[in-house]
């Protein structure tokens, strides 16, 4: 059987049986017509025109069909012929960033090397000069001084000795302090490697540089979180959501990487945003508890779900954990962030209550990193025991052909974030022809049955998430592991669902799931060229039923 959705007309899904435990609250009814409405239902992908009624759809397929279901009190929407689709959800998202003094965007260099350390420290002079003493300095680096061995605190402390200093990898993956920076962290110059990371040392001492990495990380977003108030995390919150309705988000599945998974809840539960949210506790040792003090009801937009661990890091700073040395790089292999026995540990914790409540994400790039989540999976019950858990691969990006198998029958599916098949070139340099020739599967991954979803894994911002869909269409990387666009919506929608155990009631427009979409300001099934797609933004986002977002250019008044 074909794995590629094809058009089977417009069809009335189910309308009459909905309708019928609604009849009495006609006037909450709303008629959305005249549309290329694509439902991310593989068994009817499209139609024309959408009802909903209170939170819910009620009906969906041609508009002779839905429009005969309009009362006196529905409000109709002419649509204009513009696409709709499922409000997207972003299924691997990082909303917060710690606060200070931005010297730098990472969207002016990624993915290049970003400023050579002459000109890093430039921006520190300048940002020193310019802002009140002890202001907190942010700046955003890339390849260029991961390779620079003389870039470190003591650099750093020459262009700023009094302010203190935090650089950020714009992977996400790495860590530049200076020493004010560390002395106010409490962070000491021989600071024991915490667990699951690591500090760069001076050579032969145990003096650290101020690099630091993974976990090591982890805990320095968490000091410099707690310098934030509650209601500058809520501030940031409500400045992501607004942006995000935008470009039609309703759902995001958010890893607050450093801040407590408590502190989390209760700034989300304040910040009231008008999305979906999903908040994944990310610890930072297995002592760290992810228990939620408080439940949520069918209506509530946030929940607590999920807990997030990282084994490695990415390819660009070589901390991968794959079987075969880096080709740039002989005799290194990356690392494993997490010892056997704590592994055991969070294998053995995964597998107590609900999968919807206690599901296991593992950030995992390397082969040899999903190797050896699956192997401790297999000891651990094998597919009897995680089959229907849904086991997380986020990224996943050298999920190689002889693991895919394994991936299959333990449950386990991969939550990719297309942005990371714009890097070709790094990963040329990194692996050999062999592996070049088989990582980031994303055709190949449906075909064999594996469960795909898309998230565009910002940082403190908003990312563009039609960018996501034409690379997963484009794939510079490996052409032949091109979706279509079809199934790159899919993933962004009712694959993001199944990936938060919530495709029951979200993620496809169909009678009874939640009434969230986005109608779109271009057809990007029809948009030529293909790059056009990138101009692409929300008109009219809805959430629940609820108009959250409207640019004004249609006529939704009754």
């Amino acid at each position: 059987m074909s794995r590629r959705p094809g058009f089977s007309g417009p069809l009335l899904l189910g309308a009459s049986l909905l309708l019928a435990s609604t009849a009495g609250a006609a006037s909450g009814r709303t008629i959305l017509h005249n549309g290329k409405v694509f439902t991310s239902d593989p068994a009817d992908l499209w139609a024309e025109a959408v009802a909903v009624q209170g939170r819910r759809v009620v009906a969906v397929g041609s508009d002779d069909a839905v429009l005969d279901l309009a009362t006196p009190g529905t409000r109709i929407v002419d649509l204009g012929g513009r696409t709709v689709i499922p409000g997207l959800n972003d299924a691997h998202v990082h909303v917060l960033a710690p606060g200070g003094t931005h010297l730098n965007s990472p969207t002016d260099f990624i993915p290049g090397p970003g400023p050579a350390l002459p000109e890093v420290l430039d921006l520190l002079h300048g940002g020193a000069s310019a802002s009140p003493a002890g202001t907190w300095l942010i700046g955003f680096v890339g390849t260029a001084i991961f390779e620079d061995p003389h870039a470190n605190r003591f650099a750093f402390d020459t262009a700023s000795p009094d302010h203190p200093v935090v650089l950020f990898a714009w992977t996400g993956h790495g860590t530049w302090l200076n020493s004010r920076a560390m002395e106010l962290l409490g962070i000491a110059e021989d600071e024991p490697d915490p667990f699951g990371g690591h500090y760069a040392r001076v050579a032969d001492t145990e003096v650290i540089t101020g690099e630091a990495h993974e976990y090591a990380e982890h805990q320095i977003r968490r000091k410099l979180y707690a310098l934030l108030s509650d209601e500058e995390l809520v501030a940031q919150y409500r400045r992501f959501a607004s942006d995000a309705l935008r470009l039609g988000f309703t759902s995001l599945q958010d890893m607050a990487v450093g801040l407590p998974h408590e502190r989390a809840l209760a700034v989300l539960r304040a910040a009231d945003l008008p999305v979906r949210v999903r908040s994944i506790c990310t610890p930072l040792s297995p002592d760290e508890g992810c228990a939620d003090s408080r439940g949520g009801g069918a209506a509530a937009k946030v929940r607590a779900s999920g807990v997030k661990w990282f084994t490695d890091g990415t390819p660009v700073e070589r901390l991968a954990c794959v079987s075969e040395p880096y080709a740039d790089r002989p005799g290194w292999s990356g690392a494993f962030n997490l010892p056997e026995g704590p592994l055991a540990e969070i294998l053995g914790e995964g597998l107590r209550g609900s999968p919807r409540r206690n599901q296991l994400l593992f950030h995992a790039v390397g082969d040899e990193a999903i190797g050896r989540i699956f192997d401790a999976m297999e000891a651990s019950g094998g597919p009897a025991a995680w089959h229907g858990r849904r086991t997380r691969i986020e990224h996943g990006d050298l999920l190689l052909p002889s693991d895919i198998a394994r991936a299959r029958e333990l449950g386990a599916m991969v939550v990719q974030n297309p942005t990371h098949l714009s890097l070709p070139h790094v990963f040329a340099e990194r692996f050999s022809p062999e592996i070049l020739g088989e990582v980031e599967p994303l055709a190949s991954l449906l075909d064999e049955g594996i469960p795909l979803a898309f998230g565009t894994d910002g940082i403190g911002a908003v990312m563009n998430p039609f960018v996501d869909l034409l690379l997963a269409t484009l794939h510079p990387t490996r052409p032949e592991e091109a979706l279509t666009l079809e199934e790159a919506v899919m993933a962004y929608t009712r694959g993001a669902a199944y990936a938060e155990l919530e495709e029951h009631r979200k993620g496809t427009l169909a009678p009874g799931h939640l009434a969230d979409l986005a109608v779109l300001s271009q057809d990007i099934f029809s948009v030529d060229p293909p790059e056009a797609m990138v101009a692409t933004t929300s008109e009219l986002t809805i959430v629940g039923g609820e108009i959250v977002w409207d640019s004004g250019a249609l006529d939704v008044g009754r």
